[in-house]
């Protein structure tokens, strides 16, 4: 029966960071048609999740009550910490790297971020490196190498490494998330995730003159969408980190980047070439590896 109710929580712990990843992949998406309303990325983060806290806030509020979002001044500097700087710092850096290198290079050097998890769990967490864990980063980050497609060989070091800082916050946030959600509920730590990055967002936004709302109703709609889209790719994912480990959810969150590329397929009538089939069918691998590895623990 144990073993059983193990390998249910393993798998229900998968299934909610997939969904986080498919909710993840989509932003990029929705972002390009955001930005087509001259919203600049600053703006896009600061409403985004300003929306996403006050939304959180107030569900959190009205289910609990004031206490809900009592924290304590202590528990207040590390939410603080994971989404004011943390999070933050990985926004922005990825985001600003895809002005200097070409997205999928920037993508290639981001998503190295579960090795990065997996090497620091396993010092931090004392979380064992299996042999099917290794093995599905390997695949995983193949796939990635294959599905994005040919890049330039020369790039910027200013792209590569704001992306690799990028990489290196969210290999602490993952971690360092971990570690708060063991003493405060994930929705009241998602709901200060979002809170702090707004703030440190419109700080960035006025302090660079970056800061430009936008005036159509369809670009608002459209932030709301990403907003919410955002705070339910939250929950998910501090979900599936309670139930699985941060190295699995690390490792699964590597479809993201397959799922943003399959709607730009769709949506955009894009088509891919057979390197990059056989990139996604990798990253596929490796993910189910990922998911057999969390279902056995």
């Amino acid at each position: 029966m144990k073993d059983v109710t193990g390998h249910y929580k393993g798998y229900k712990g998968a299934a909610f960071v997939l969904l986080s990843a498919f909710l993840f992949g989509l932003i990029p998406i929705l972002a390009l048609f955001v930005y087509k309303s001259r919203v600049s990325v600053m703006s896009l983060h600061f409403v985004r999740f300003t929306i996403a806290s006050v939304a959180l806030c107030f569900l959190l509020y009205m289910q609990r009550g004031k206490a809900a979002l009592q924290v304590g001044k202590r528990n207040l500097l590390k939410l603080f910490v994971l989404g004011g700087i943390m999070f933050t710092l990985t926004s922005f850096g990825y985001f600003s790297s895809i002005k200097y290198i070409p997205a999928s290079v920037a993508a290639l050097i981001f998503y190295s971020y579960p090795a990065l998890v997996s090497v620091g769990s396993s010092f931090v967490n004392k979380e064992r490196l299996s042999r099917p864990i290794i093995l599905s980063i390997i695949i995983s980050f193949l796939g990635l190498v294959f599905l994005s497609g040919k890049t330039a060989i020369s790039v910027s070091m200013k792209g590569v490494l704001l992306a690799g800082l990028a990489a290196l916050s969210y290999t602490f946030y993952i971690l360092y998330g971990n570690f708060i959600i063991r003493d405060i509920p994930y929705q009241v730590t998602v709901a200060y995730v979002c809170l702090f990055s707004a703030v440190s967002f419109l700080i960035l936004g006025i302090g660079t003159h970056n800061l430009t709302l936008p005036g159509a109703c369809s670009a608002w709609m459209l932030l709301c969408v990403i907003a919410f889209v955002s705070l339910f790719g939250f929950l998910s994912f501090f979900l599936g980190v309670m139930l699985t480990s941060p190295s699995i959810a690390a490792i699964l969150s590597m479809a993201e980047p397959l799922v943003t590329v399959i709607l730009s397929l769709l949506i955009f009538k894009e088509s891919l070439s057979v390197a990059q089939c056989l990139g996604g069918l990798l990253v596929l691998i490796g993910s189910f590896l990922a998911l057999k590895a969390s279902a056995s623990r």
